[in-house]
């Protein structure tokens, strides 16, 4: 339990500095503050989380109620941010003249090198839109949607997790949830729609077990057989997609 509570304190740590430089802001306050309520905020409390956090009973008990998937959201309770600054500018204000700008620099530049540039990260890339999802989504979903009525659609991996969050009237018979593994959930229509080499008769029959008025194919996949023979047309192309409307299944209102 002990090896599993220092492996979470560490990825949550990162590089250290930014959890260095709270630890600092809550020892400061703890010498120099004196209201009661900002000491239980920003000291008394925070110590308290990282005790129970680090303490192996409180572990055992919160992992065998909810499991390792919620532990590490313990820490979630710390005020990082809000301590490091209420500490910050309660020292900055001893300071007078110049001292206090030049002061003022370097606490900013301490707060700046202690963390990490977050848009070098491989799952950040700039905004296609206003909703902060790919494109191609947007125009999925605009053409496939009725007014009034929910549709089932199903999408590609690479689209799962953002066709909800653009459109809530467009249902999905798997989620982003079937590609967490260690969850463990089985949907057969989503194996069969990974496939390397897309078999038609296979998706087609798993489909129309929800059913799914559409099914949404990269342009570039391979495909066994003809998705026309099973009574599907091809509705549009778009943004490097294909859409295929189950001619069986009516999405009217």
């Amino acid at each position: 339990m002990w090896s599993l509570i220092v492996e979470l304190w560490k990825d949550y740590a990162g590089t250290g500095m930014m959890l260095a430089v709270f630890l600092v802001s809550v020892i400061y306050l703890l010498i120099t503050e004196k209201r009661k309520d900002i000491r239980i905020l920003f000291v008394y409390m925070p110590l308290v989380v990282i005790f129970l956090f680090l303490c192996p009973i409180c572990a055992k008990i919160i992992y065998s109620l909810a499991g390792d998937e919620i532990y590490y959201r313990v820490l979630w309770l710390l005020p990082m941010v809000p301590a490091v600054c209420y500490a910050a500018v309660s020292a900055l204000q001893g300071l007078k003249g110049k001292a206090k700008g030049i002061a003022g620099i370097a606490v900013a530049c301490v707060i700046m090198l202690s963390g990490d540039y977050v848009y070098d990260n491989l799952y950040y890339s700039k905004a296609e839109n206003p909703y902060h999802v790919p494109q191609a989504v947007v125009d999925i979903c605009d053409v496939i949607a009725v007014e009034g009525r929910e549709v089932m659609a199903a999408f590609p991996v690479e689209l799962l997790q953002y066709v909800r969050q653009y459109d809530a009237t467009i249902c999905m018979p798997y989620g982003r949830e079937i590609t967490v593994e260690r969850w463990q959930n089985v949907n057969y229509l989503y194996d069969a729609m990974i496939e390397e080499k897309a078999d038609a008769e296979l998706i087609v029959t798993r489909a129309r077990e929800y059913p799914c008025h559409f099914i949404i194919l990269s342009e570039d996949r391979e495909i066994d057989g003809s998705f026309e023979e099973y009574g599907y047309r091809e509705f549009g192309r778009m943004d490097g997609y294909v859409i295929y409307e189950d001619t069986t299944v009516t999405r009217e209102v």
